[in-house]
């Protein structure tokens, strides 16, 4: 009997090992390169090769060459460090450290960590104390044979036990690496919110250096508009200029001077913004970005690498994977948990009837096993576990899907802003042609000023547009580094509070 009963749970313990597979999660299918090409189509499509229901053929690459890899991003090479700003980088570094959103999200990493549903190393399994119940109780007892007679003692145990589950078949494991999976989970959406959170320093930053700019370029119209509105005052006394013209010029400079609060305004509220990401009491005192800086030329171009690179580099695609990795690690559980539970059990005690009776000793120790045949719930959760797999996989799909169209939209709206940019510095320096031209036929008496007046409107737009076009490109550019991602975030959230 002892011999089959060995047999037996051999063969188990050879089955059951087969059914707990090591998790290796296959990311999906990705292209070879990047699209960004941003011209209309002038030939009908051609129509695609792959099949129904199947991966479309990738497109290739725009330089005409396969895609090379990203560069490995660390903490020393982060990417606002192309701007060359020491000042930017302090203010992102000082967010890491003091900002209490990431104090709070860091922490529930580590809480997570520690989660007492979820096996912990050696001694989770491990129970040590009085396991069963010790008492004090009163017998009485009727002794046969006839004439029965009456017998009463009182008795007293205690007995320290042990009982340690042996995780023979992986249940405990399994369950251990869906928690740490978990865990694993929320670190990855902290490093997207560190990711987020540098990206939307760096962008204001840009809009405060804009606002700054903005509000130099409209003194400095207010102040030539001045100039313009003496002059034309001037010829008016002269009765070589119409009242219009004052009117128009003062109504002109009336309205740049109504900007230059709400320029203020708006500097204001970015600083007291940029203040409470960098942890600090919400101030709208314009102290964190020095006063010499000025919007900066756009750095070089990254290199984009192979869209299967967002798999490593991006904290959205890292929680995909795990989260495909957690369903594995529960199916792996729920398969061993269907094998037998098997416990090394062990106590030590004493016993004492009555006040005159020597204190008897017990000691006991063997296994347990344990096996539940069928379990609804079980099995139930057998047949949920490989649908909801099937829906991470496809939201694992989804998501590469649009890791690549931010970083495709991020690439052509950088071109795009670049062209755009390109063409108003352009026309700022032809309206400042235009106006000096029309200005001089006014002052020669050429002219009336409803000429100058049409140029000078069309330059201060001009320039506005310019500076914004300047702010939007750079802010473009931060968006393709952060669609882009990288490893560096992952030092940020290691740091325990």
């Amino acid at each position: 009997m002892s011999l089959r009963l060995t047999l037996a749970l051999l063969v188990t313990t050879c089955s059951g090992c087969g059914l707990v597979r090591p998790v290796v999660v296959t990311p999906p299918e990705a292209p070879s390169s990047y699209s960004t090409a941003v011209e209309p189509r002038t030939e009908p499509p051609q129509p695609s090769s792959a099949p129904e229901a199947g991966v479309p053929s990738p497109r290739p690459s725009q330089e005409g060459g396969p895609a090379q890899p990203a560069e490995h991003v660390t903490q020393d090479e982060v990417w606002w460090s192309a701007f060359a700003d020491p000042a930017l980088d302090t203010a992102i570094r000082e967010c890491f450290s003091n900002s209490l959103v990431l104090h709070d999200v860091r922490d529930l990493i580590y809480e997570n960590q520690l989660d007492p549903n979820v096996p912990q190393g050696w001694w989770y399994p491990l129970q040590v104390g009085i396991l069963n119940p010790a008492g004090l109780s009163h017998v009485v007892a009727i002794v046969p044979p006839a004439p029965a007679t009456q017998a009463r003692y009182t008795i007293a145990t205690a007995d320290v036990g042990l009982t340690y589950q042996v995780d023979l078949f992986g249940n405990l494991a399994a369950q251990r690496s869906a928690g740490m999976n978990f865990a694993e989970q929320q670190r990855q959406l902290t490093e997207a919110r560190v990711q987020d959170m540098a990206q939307r320093i760096a962008q204001l930053w840009f809009d405060i250096l804009e606002a700054r700019a903005l509000r130099d370029l409209t003194l400095r119209q207010i102040d030539y508009n001045r100039e313009l509105l003496r002059l034309i005052q001037a010829r008016f006394e002269q009765h070589l200029t119409p009242r219009l013209a004052v009117l128009q010029q003062e109504q002109l400079l009336l309205n740049l001077e109504a900007q230059v609060p709400l320029i203020s305004a708006r500097n204001a509220l970015l600083n007291s913004e940029l203040k409470g990401l960098l942890g600090r009491v919400p101030s709208p005192a314009d102290d964190v970005v020095p006063l010499e800086r000025q919007l900066p030329d756009l750095p070089p171009q990254p290199r984009l690498g192979a869209p299967g690179d967002l798999n490593a580099n991006t904290p959205e695609m890292r929680l995909q994977e795990l989260r495909v990795a957690e369903v594995e690690h529960r199916i792996n559980a729920n398969r061993a948990s269907w094998l037998p539970t098997i416990q090394l059990v062990g106590s030590v005690g004493a016993a004492k009837v009555g006040l005159s009776e020597p204190v008897l000793g017990q000691s006991f120790a063997g296994v347990n096993l344990t096996w539940a045949l069928f379990d609804g719930r079980r099995f139930t959760e057998h047949m949920r576990l490989p649908i909801q797999l099937h829906r991470r996989h496809v939201q694992y799909q989804l998501a590469l899907n649009t890791a690549i169209g931010r970083v495709q939209d991020a690439v052509v709206q950088e071109e795009t802003g670049a062209t755009s940019l390109r063409a108003l510095r352009a026309q700022v320096q032809l309206g400042q042609q235009l106006l000096d031209e029309a200005r001089r036929l006014f002052e020669q008496g050429r002219s009336d000023y409803l000429t100058v007046l049409s140029a000078l409107t069309n330059l201060v737009g001009l320039e506005r547009a310019s500076l914004q076009a300047q702010r939007l490109l750079l802010n473009h550019r931060v968006a393709v580094y952060r669609s882009l991602g990288g490893t560096w975030s992952r030092d940020v959230t290691l740091k325990r509070e």
